[in-house]
């Protein structure tokens, strides 16, 4: 019985004696991505959804998502001052490839003190162009800046007509 009492004890210390700082909530906001929303071309006030869409990091293996809707958020590589995604459009044959490479520019970057058991989190600045291309393009049209400070994910940063 009376080790029970000393677990309960225990335990009622390790929690009272936690502080603020020492637990990181979910909802805690680390680097924001870059949020886009897509545009048509034609009707510029327009959202155009890019259905089908793979978008995949410049090197990578893997697929970061597949466009459904009319915006996307992407990580920045922030090691870097551009980071280089490949937007893959369906195609009808299985060995024809139709795909833009898209490179964000970005620079400015503040590491932000969020607290102890979270670390920190970074704010970046889209550079002017914000988005330059390689290769010849098939569906990407233009893009501007909405909002050039990434500080969070609640606003669209970018806009990009097809």
């Amino acid at each position: 019985m009376s080790k029970n009492i000393l677990c309960l004890l225990f335990l009622a210390l390790l929690v009272i004696g936690c502080e603020k700082d020492d637990v990181c909530n979910e909802r805690t906001p680390g680097t924001p991505r870059v949020v886009i929303r897509f545009y048509d071309k034609d009707d510029p006030s327009t959202l155009k959804s890019p259905s089908g869409i793979k978008v995949k990091g410049v090197n990578q293996e893997n697929l970061y998502a597949i466009l459904s809707s009319d915006s996307l958020g992407i990580p920045m590589d922030l090691s870097k001052t551009f980071t280089r995604y490949v937007f893959i459009l369906p195609s009808s044959t299985a060995t024809l490839t139709i795909a833009d490479t898209l490179q964000f520019n970005h620079s400015n970057r503040k590491d932000i003190y969020s607290r102890r058991a979270c670390g920190y989190s970074a704010e970046y600045v889209l550079n002017n162009p914000a988005i330059t291309t390689t290769g010849s393009l098939s569906w990407y049209v233009r893009s501007t800046v909405q909002l050039d400070t990434i500080r969070n994910e609640e606003q669209a940063h970018l806009a990009i007509y097809h």
